[in-house]
């Protein structure tokens, strides 16, 4: 069983009192929610812990709530006691374990350098990584400790596995594991920017919240579990967990009170609109100190009023029944029933509630948690009882649903003139800068417009529209493409502007079940590869102007072993780009896509 953290740890008090009352002067300010930053995933750092070697490299897995087509990441120093200095970040996409999809990785720079010093009690934030997120992925956020490391502000219970390995292996695929860490260190965010998003929702707790007793490494807190929901309800919303556990309303518990670090932990995530306050007056309740419902409801209205200040929207959470546990007192679960009460109430001041204790409660004995939802403890959820909270959360309150889109033809999502006859090179725009492929350099290399291309053993179609001026060719950016068929093989034809890119994609089958494949595509300059299949190479180029520029111009194809018995009925195609396409964004795009046998 995990521990319960309900007390203050002695002399943590007076440390965490010192550390807030650092200057926040020296920090890098977090930009506004304007910028077009959501977080995706965020940590609430809460002390200073941990001591690390020189020369170690961290792997923290983060698991995301909606994708991105780029990235940054936000660090905190707020509670360490000295400035530090730290080198080369980067982002890929887990595999398993400690090990990564080496094709996604990425490397972070902050102001275009690949080290970054944070002051003490500061922050940094990282400049844009041309970094595809997946919603509802694990991504691994990997860096080097150069020099001995202590006392880090940390984020002490992640409930997923994070590695330390010798030396300077943070592009490494896959890691020498020295220790496995069960807790956050620096990394707070994972912000990205996603056109479609309406913003994001902290939920602000303790360790309820934070995801107690769920289960480890399975991404089973309420908040994963609300983020699929509003996935799957088509809303685009970042959730962002801000628990902590043993963490107070009122008074110092572990970590500042929720009334001090409301600013730091709600109100300056990236395009915060919602928070949900949730369980940190049990805390209070079960410190020893014995608050009154009516404090309890006192703090609550000061965070309510610091919400609308700021122009965010409070969800105010009733709290779940602990009767059983060993803190529970009558006298307490009065309180609980005051806090409540005014909760629910009409002049409450909130802007919704969310029923978390009737969602979790016992009918029979409304002052326990229901058997089939504790965890043991009588004080935490187990996963039905995440499970539970999170299909409490009226999401209608977070817009509107938005149908998924249905699935099209690939020529029917073409978005994209990326070849253009070389007598009107105009319409082309393949990376953002107008350039594009000529027509006639690549029917010479055997892609002629309406034919076909066979590669791998596998015969696809080239466009019709190829030189044309119309478009030719998909930018992946999850769309759902229908690509009916049996057999034993996915291919695609793509290329790749502005970078390699790479992504994850969903192959959905006619019986139900899916399938998650990987593709990767060299920049389409480079015409000599061993990551994947040369398909055709151009001898030249098209520019603006009806201008031929002498460089090869290729596309390659990528060729996905498929379930044995089964027929595809579409296939989500992967983010890895924007519409339009941006110059100096790496951006898959995709020519031709079939099921085939071979």
């Amino acid at each position: 069983m995990k521990p319960v953290k309900w007390l203050a740890v002695p002399g943590l008090v007076a440390l965490l009192a010192a550390t807030v009352a650092v200057t926040q002067a020296q920090a890098v300010p977090a930009p506004t929610a304007a910028d077009g930053w959501i977080s995706t995933w965020s940590t609430a750092h809460h002390d200073p812990r941990g001591t690390y070697p020189a020369q170690t490299t961290v792997r923290q897995v983060v698991r995301t709530s909606i994708g991105g087509t780029a990235a940054r990441l936000r660090l905190s120093n707020v509670f360490g006691d000295r400035p530090l200095t730290l080198t080369d970040f980067h982002l890929a996409e887990r595999s398993s374990g400690a090990s990564i999809m080496a094709p996604t990785d990425r490397m972070v720079t902050f102001g275009g350098r690949t080290s970054v010093t944070i002051p003490a009690g500061g922050e940094a934030t990282s400049d844009l990584v041309s970094f595809a997120v997946r919603a509802e992925s694990d991504v691994a956020i990997s860096f080097f400790m150069p020099e001995p490391t202590q006392n880090v502000s940390s984020h002490d219970f992640a409930f997923q596995d994070n590695y330390l390995a010798d030396g300077n292996v943070t592009g490494a695929a896959d890691l020498t594991v020295r220790e496995t860490l069960g807790r956050y260190i620096i990394v707070s965010d994972l912000d990205v920017l996603n056109a479609a998003a309406t913003g994001s929702l902290v939920a602000f707790g303790a360790s309820i919240t934070e995801g107690h007793n769920s289960s480890g490494n399975a991404n089973q807190r309420y908040t994963n579990l609300l983020a699929s929901r509003l996935n799957a309800s088509g809303r685009t919303v970042g959730v962002a967990n801000e628990g902590v556990a043993g963490n107070h309303l009122l008074g110092v518990g572990i970590g500042p009170s929720a009334l001090d670090r409301f600013d730091r932990d709600v109100l300056s995530r990236s395009g915060v609109r919602w928070v949900i306050f949730a369980d940190n007056p049990i805390n209070d309740l079960a410190s020893g100190r014995e608050p009154t419902g009516e404090q309890l409801i006192g703090g609550l209205r000061q965070l309510i009023g610091r919400a609308h200040a700021a122009g965010v929207r409070f969800f105010c959470a009733t709290l779940t029944p602990f009767e059983g546990n060993e803190h529970w007192r009558p006298a307490r679960e009065v309180a609980r029933g005051q806090y409540n009460d005014f909760v629910r109430s009409a002049g409450s001041g909130c802007d919704a509630v969310v029923d978390f204790d009737r969602a979790t409660h016992d009918p029979a004995e409304p002052t326990r948690f229901l058997p089939a939802y504790d965890a043991g403890d009588h004080l935490h959820p187990n996963d039905a009882g995440m499970a539970a909270m999170a299909n409490a959360v009226p999401i209608d309150l977070l817009g509107p649903a938005v149908p998924p889109a249905a699935p099209t033809t690939l020529a029917e999502a073409f978005n994209n003139v990326a070849i253009t006859d070389d007598t009107n090179t105009g319409p082309g725009d393949f990376d953002g800068g107008g350039a594009s492929f000529s027509a006639q350099a690549l029917a010479a290399a055997g892609a002629a417009p309406g034919r076909s291309v066979t590669t791998g053993g596998v015969t696809l179609p080239w466009p019709a529209t190829a030189g044309a001026g119309r478009p030719d060719n998909a930018i992946a950016t999850g769309q759902s493409i229908m690509v009916p068929g049996s057999g034993n093989i996915l291919a695609f034809l793509y290329s790749a502007s502005y970078g390699s890119a790479s992504g994850s994609g969903t192959i959905h089958y006619t019986d139900g079940t899916t399938q998650t494949y990987q593709v990767f595509s060299p920049d389409w300059f480079q015409s000599v590869t061993t990551e994947t299949t040369v398909a055709v190479v151009s001898a030249y180029q098209n520019r603006q102007g009806n201008v031929r520029y002498d460089a090869p111009g290729t596309v390659f194809s990528a060729h996905i072993t498929l379930a044995p018995g089964k027929s595809v009925a579409a296939v989500r195609l992967p983010v890895a780009g924007g519409t339009p396409v941006q110059a100096g964004l790496p951006t898959l795009h995709i020519f031709a896509a079939v099921v085939a046998n071979r």
